[in-house]
């Protein structure tokens, strides 16, 4: 079985003011293209179809459209898309039987009646080839409790595994689809924290069912195990500065009883993301460097800023102004005091017997300097941190 591996397209995100309507159907013209040279027989897009829960009218119209298109073209491929995190599930699951009747599976959840879940919508066959395990982005709490031996999230998967098996009677390769954080992703250019009451999951629980599991949530492509069996496939564009890394989408080759076969395929940008320059300078030389910018650099731009004084409260205006006759999109300023970044060195060259060493005031102190907090600021945490050090040597002493 070949399938073409995707996920978190965010659609209709706003960049800094900037409506990027016409970089997604530049990677949409270039997806046609790579499904019409490799035939897969079966596309996923594993989660965060748009960039916000109640995309636009217009951004909904493109997305159907082209999805109507894709699957026209390519009549023999079967697609399956499943909801992330910034989508609605409930808004994406409005139009399920809509989108099955076109022969397209759109999923926003997976059924469930007195606890007992039905994974029948989210079975999907592709005829003579394998199974699609197609499950959107859920938290912990709909996975329900976890017992002596096993996680909420063990628990689940187990029971699609076990649901899969049932339907499976040819021993057909199996791909699970899902939107999660697992342990030991590189998480680049992605915003962490908790999501979902889920922080990060452990990649055993997907168990042995699976030839391959096409993950989505994380924007970096990797594969998460030595066989590569368990992979992320990245944002197709960048949705960040800080995601300074090819993207792209992936053909998988599945066979039953070996390992996957993934070939990368890079999705050249319509607009870059630059961080200018690259190496950060003072806000003079950069608007110098900036000015020199070739006029028909189409790039959305971050200067890159590091001086000992604060930016002026013109800054942003001066950098607009320079931009005004370019073609590029001028999107923020990244500044760093210079005092910080030696502060932050220091902190980084310090060797594990130096650290350990370190009271938490001092760790803390050297904390604040490192991030160019102020003392002004920082005070009053570093007077918290104290009381809660004086209350713990208390309790201890007693």
């Amino acid at each position: 079985m070949k399938i073409l591996h995707t996920s978190d397209w965010h659609l209709g995100q706003v960049f800094y003011s900037y409506d990027r309507t016409d970089e997604y159907v530049h990677f949409f013209h270039q997806l046609k293209e790579i499904v019409k040279s490799h035939h897969p027989d079966a596309m996923v897009v594993s989660g965060d179809i748009f960039d916000v829960s109640s995309p636009s009218s217009s951004i909904m119209r493109l997305f159907t459209d082209f999805i109507l298109e894709l699957h026209e073209m390519e009549d023999g491929m079967t697609i399956v898309i499943t909801s992330g995190n910034h989508d609605s599930a409930s808004r994406i699951d409005i139009n399920r039987n809509l989108w099955k009747k076109a022969g397209i599976h759109v999923l926003g959840n997976v059924k469930r009646e007195n606890g007992i879940y039905d994974f029948s919508d989210n079975t999907i066959e592709i005829p003579g080839k394998g199974y699609v395990m197609a499950i959107p982005y859920i938290n912990r709490a709909f996975m329900g409790n976890a017992n002596n031996e096993n996680t909420p999230e063990e628990s689940f998967f187990s029971m699609t595994a076990e649901y899969l098996g049932k339907v499976n009677v040819d021993n057909l390769p199996c791909v699970l689809m899902c939107h999660l954080t697992v342990d030991g992703c590189d998480m680049k250019g992605h915003k962490t924290g908790m999501i979902g009451n889920i922080n990060s999951v452990k990649n055993t629980i997907f168990g042995k069912a699976y030839d391959y599991v096409a993950l989505g949530h994380i924007h970096k492509a990797q594969q998460l195990d030595e066989a590569g069996r368990i992979r992320y496939s990245g944002t197709p564009i960048a949705v960040s500065f800080d995601e300074d890394y090819p993207h792209g989408v992936s053909i998988v080759d599945i066979e039953k009883g070996s390992l996957p076969s993934v070939s990368r395929i890079e999705i050249k940008p319509l607009r870059e993301l630059k961080t200018f320059p690259e190496k950060p300078v003072d806000l003079k030389k950069a608007l110098k460097l900036f000015a020199k910018l070739p006029d028909n650099d189409n790039s959305y731009i971050r200067l890159n800023v590091a001086q000992e004084n604060d930016l002026p409260a013109d800054c942003l205006e001066l950098a607009s102004s320079i931009a005004a006759d370019k073609d590029c999109r001028f999107c923020i300023i990244k500044y760093t005091r210079l005092n910080s970044l030696q502060n932050e060195k220091e902190m980084i060259n310090l060797s594990s017997s130096q650290f350990s060493e370190l009271n938490p005031n001092e760790i803390a102190s050297r904390f604040f300097k490192a991030s160019g907090i102020p003392d002004s600021q920082s005070d009053i945490y570093m007077s918290l941190l104290q009381q809660l050090q004086d209350e713990y040597s208390l309790e201890n002493n007693l």
